[in-house]
């Protein structure tokens, strides 16, 4: 038998419906990365759902969740349903976006993001659910309180602490639910960047990268793990609040650094330092290569670019190393993955995370 659960069949109504409410729920942040395999499960007991990032499968619990998505049923109660349609609505998400960014510098490859992705499935789920549930057939739904209480707590305190004028709380959301899961911590430190720095880091690619490897360090608090759990808000607002208080500090810093010394980069490690390694690696191959062919000698009839043409062309493309979190990024290799059931008075399954770092 296979682990995952039972495979459900193409022609049953209960994966018609899934397939229905998962393109809603991917029409309302559509993004460009589909990683559902078209495969759903019946999960095993003690799950709600999770995507599988290796195999592409969305599995969901048989009774916590597909029994509540059949629009026929009538013993459905509305906090039933709208439970089943946040878990699908919290694994497009996941499903929507790569997981890793191993070329990006400021990539958190840890499960320090994995707990941050569930965190952030979930506020995404909570400012799109009265939208998602009317757009379904299912107006006036209300979703009761927010799965893994915890990593949403925190992470709703921190998407308050970064947004503003410059990038509010839906364009924030907008951008972290394309991905990576691994820059999640680079989109909160730019949209930090964009509300709290603008008018004092330059905006030198260098100067950008090492300013938010400075923010991120004070985002990326070693407790995230412990909140992908089934822990109380008041663990999550634990970790907002300290965050917050390194945070503001970091910032007074880096004002200062740029209006002590507004021609020097600030002095920041990037929490993926391999990237510049192959990032520099790259640059000199394609150094090698443009010279090779300013060297040679034109063949008869055809047209080389000059040297400015040649090298410098070239190059250009690998020029600038910090992007906004929200470009475009090479194809990740790693994981993600669930979400656990809250808001009733006795234990209740979960959405199982699933990040493959260790």
């Amino acid at each position: 038998m296979d682990p995952d659960g039972r495979l459900l069949a193409r022609d049953e109504p209960v994966y018609r419906e899934f397939v229905r409410l998962y393109q809603l729920a991917r029409g309302l942040r559509r993004t460009s990365v589909d990683r559902w395999n078209g495969e759903l499960l019946v999960s095993p007991v003690g799950h709600l759902g999770g995507f599988s990032p290796i195999t592409g499968r969305i599995r969901l619990a048989g009774d916590s969740v597909l029994r509540h998505l059949d629009p026929a049923s009538t013993t459905t109660t509305r906090y039933e349903r709208a439970e089943a349609l946040a878990t699908v609505l919290h694994e497009a998400t996941h499903a929507g976006m790569e997981t890793d960014a191993p070329h990006e510098p400021n990539a958190v490859r840890s499960r320090v993001s994995t707990a941050a992705m569930e965190g952030l499935a979930e506020v995404r789920t909570i400012a799109d659910f009265e939208v998602y549930a009317a757009v379904a057939g299912y107006p006036g739904l209300v979703i009761g309180r927010p799965q893994y209480a915890g990593a949403f707590a925190a992470m709703d305190h921190l998407v308050n602490q970064v947004t503003g004028p410059a990038l509010d709380r839906q364009a924030l959301i907008a951008d972290a639910v394309r991905g990576p899961g691994a820059m999640h911590f680079d989109q909160l430190a730019n949209a930090a960047v964009q509300n709290r720095l603008a008018e004092v880091v330059p905006p030198r690619a260098e100067d950008q990268l090492r300013v938010r490897a400075a923010l991120i360090e004070t985002m990326a608090h070693p407790l995230w793990p412990t909140l992908l759990g089934d822990r109380p808000p008041e663990a999550g607002t634990m970790v907002a609040n300290e965050i917050r208080q390194h945070l503001n500090q970091k910032i007074d810093e880096i004002r200062h650094h740029y209006r002590s010394h507004s021609t020097r980069v600030f002095p920041a490690d990037v929490p993926n330092p391999d990237a510049l390694q192959i990032a520099e690696s790259n640059r000199s191959a394609a150094l090698s290569a443009a010279e090779a062919v300013d060297r040679e000698e034109p063949v008869r009839g055809t047209r080389l670019p000059s040297a400015g043409a040649g090298a410098s062309s070239q190059l250009r493309f690998l020029d600038g190393l910090a992007p906004a979190a929200g470009a475009a990024r090479r194809r990740p290799s790693l994981g993600q993955g669930a979400r656990p059931q809250g808001g009733s008075a006795t234990p209740t399954p979960q959405r199982r995370a699933e990040g493959r770092w260790d």
